[in-house]
């Protein structure tokens, strides 16, 4: 693992429209219009609602999403958002499939709009922190990483049931940071909450910087 913040210039990053980020809200032709409605008039019939067939459509995105088949995943969250633009899942759904193809500009974008309609979802506001700690791996820009640990915080303050993640990611943060004993009391709550958390890999460079406080892991001498 990499041990220091980077502070060099960052690249410019664009100001994204909601029509970059969402495929068919600007569609392009006359027959793409027409296709649209035709699909609003059959989804009309078959459901009794069209925010019943948002969520179905989420449902199918999902499924796709786990099955990693990402192009599948966003043609039903294109459905989904065309039956009902208020679904947050369907902003967030296209969020995680941004993250996923290293879109990250794309990926906050609409993950913040996701966050505007679900403010304490702490299981959004991990998605959301993640993707900026994404972003800090590729770019090593301290913003991404200060916004990371925030979000990170406030995740914490509503309970979540991934408590061990939250606290693994703190952690990650903490240490990139340079806040290496913040860093090891986050690993520590991680696998209390999780065993798998215990990652030999993060553990090792963290010993690398400061001993284990608990006295738990120490680190291996060299031959």
């Amino acid at each position: 693992m990499q041990n220091a913040v980077t502070e060099a210039p960052q690249p410019q990053r664009p100001r994204l429209t909601m029509q970059e980020v969402i495929p068919p809200m600007a569609p392009a032709t006359q027959q793409a219009v027409a296709a649209q409605n035709s699909f609003l008039k059959k989804s009309e019939e078959t459901f009794k609602s069209r925010q019943l067939g948002s969520q179905y459509y989420v449902a199918q995105a999902k499924r796709k999403f786990n099955e990693e088949q990402l192009d599948s995943a966003m043609v039903y969250f294109n459905r989904a958002w065309l039956l009902d633009r208020n679904n947050a899942e369907v902003y967030w759904g296209y969020g995680l499939v941004y993250g996923q193809q290293q879109a990250y500009d794309k990926a906050l974008y609409i993950l913040y709009r996701a966050l505007d309609k679900d403010k304490t979802n702490p299981r959004l506001l991990t998605d959301i922190a993640t993707t900026h700690l994404s972003r800090f791996y590729k770019y090593s820009t301290v913003d991404d990483l200060q916004q990371s640990k925030k979000l990170l915080e406030q995740a914490l303050k509503h309970t979540p049931e991934n408590a061990a993640d939250v606290y693994y990611k703190l952690a990650i943060n903490s240490y990139y940071l340079y806040e290496f004993g913040t860093a090891w009391e986050y690993l520590h709550r991680s696998i209390r909450h999780d065993q798998s958390k215990e990652d030999q890999t993060f553990i090792s460079a963290l010993l690398e910087q400061e001993k284990d406080p608990e006295g738990i892991y120490v680190a291996q001498s060299k031959q």
